[in-house]
């Protein structure tokens, strides 16, 4: 899986999460302790998100790394 396609992937899923959730990113930003600005770059596909974030994301959204970064069959 090359990067740009991770990226597709993981914004599609933070995306769909947001609105199930209702979070707005200002909200969900401030809540897993990384700025407005970094996590509209993951939306936008422009920024790679490191780990930390990730783990953060998933914790603020009370789900797991899995469960916020799933791939479903992409991966096998």
């Amino acid at each position: 899986m090359f990067e740009a396609e991770w990226l597709d992937i993981f914004a599609d899923n933070l995306e769909d999460i947001m609105k199930e959730w209702g979070d707005n990113q200002t909200s969900l930003a401030e809540a897993a302790g990384i700025t407005q600005a970094a996590l509209s770059q993951y939306l936008s596909r422009k920024r790679m998100p490191n780990l930390r974030s990730i783990i953060n994301l998933a914790y603020a959204l009370d789900m797991t790394v899995d469960e916020l970064i799933d791939f479903g069959d992409m991966l096998y």
